[in-house]
């Protein structure tokens, strides 16, 4: 068979996101969730504001770009500034555009992240689209994320596309998709190379298990062949057919944490497309996402192979635990509780 094309396509929306970096926020922790608690009625300061290309889809691209594969985006996009403004983005980064299609009606998706103390909760708004999903070229993997309503229009032809050409699937289900549950997602799960979900998404989708082995093996009943479940600054855990591993954050600084997860995504899914292990992958996810939660927005921290060989390099003994023990899993448990959320 002759070379795909790609090495990878991403699907899904992009969004512009405005930053709001604000001070005046108390967050506790109410029946087991963080809590933001603001004064309503008043007018908050904004100690910082920032504007960037952002979105799930977006940054899985551009990431990838970086990370060296050959990388194209589908999507629906606004014929306004915002719409213009992407697709200025992404011809600068090298993410091929053939299959960017503009919509004439309505205008781009919008976002603004509120972020406090290196954390952030994002208020989200998405367009009504007409998903139709072009003809694709070949490419070894596909990379599956958040969509808005509609999303579910691509779902038979992507499936087809996958059984004909081989591609290898990337899911990282966003709000909309995750909120049809397992059952809707089927299709999809069940052409799944590696399903990425935090734990909150994995706990609403098989149950409010603490235990990340027991939803890792309830995911997989779902159909992906392996799981990666991100629990924030606790660390991540990988659990597959090369086995069940965890790593903790990668140690640095933190400005703001917007795109932690797609960096962690992109970069595990980039080192797999690299020819490495799943356990050398939960290596290159934790650096990606380090070096993004130490800029402003998704994408400027976004690294490239050869700096996250570099991280690796001069890190040596950041390394996953290869979760084989029942004592093992309990050390790995007990250390991760005392950590903060």
């Amino acid at each position: 068979m002759p070379k795909p094309k790609y090495d990878m396509i991403a699907i899904g929306d992009p969004t512009i996101d405005t930053f709001l970096f604000v001070d005046d926020i108390e967050v506790k922790k109410i029946n087991g969730q963080l809590k933001a608690i603001i004064s309503w009625g008043d007018k908050l300061p904004v100690k910082k504001f920032a504007r960037t290309v952002a979105g799930n889809a977006a940054n899985a691209a551009v990431g990838s770009r970086r990370l060296g594969l050959r990388t194209a985006f589908y999507t629906v996009l606004a014929h306004d500034t915002g719409g213009r403004e992407i697709v200025h983005k992404m011809r600068k980064e090298k993410v091929a555009t053939d299959y960017i299609v503009i919509d004439e009606k309505h205008p781009t998706n919008a976002s603004t992240v509120l972020s406090h103390d290196g954390e952030r909760t994002i208020f989200v708004y998405h367009e009504h689209r007409q998903y139709k999903l072009p003809k694709l070229a070949t490419t070894y993997w596909v990379y599956l994320t958040s969509m808005g309503v509609g999303f579910e229009r691509i779902y038979k032809d992507l499936a087809k596309y996958l059984d004909k050409t081989g591609a290898k699937l990337a899911f990282n289900p966003g709000t909309f998709q995750l909120r049809k549950g397992p059952k809707f997602n089927k299709q999809i799960l069940e052409r799944t190379t590696v399903l990425s979900i935090n734990k909150e998404e994995a706990q609403s989708w098989v149950g409010n298990s603490e235990d990340f082995e027991v939803l890792a093996k309830k995911l997989l009943q779902l159909g992906p062949e392996t799981v990666v479940i991100t629990d924030g600054r606790k660390g991540a855990y990988s659990y597959g057919p090369e086995g069940y591993y965890y790593i903790p954050e990668f140690p640095g600084p933190r400005i703001e944490a917007t795109g932690a997860g797609d960096s962690f995504t992109t970069a595990y899914v980039g080192a797999l497309a690299s020819g490495l292990s799943h356990a050398e992958a939960l290596r290159w996810g934790p650096v990606n996402a380090g070096s993004v939660v130490m800029a402003i927005g998704p994408q400027e921290g976004l690294l490239t192979k050869k700096q996250i060989l570099s991280k690796l390099s001069r890190r040596k003994s950041y390394k996953p635990v290869a979760m084989k023990d029942e004592k093992t899993k309990s050390k790995i448990a007990a250390m991760v509780g005392k950590m903060k959320d």
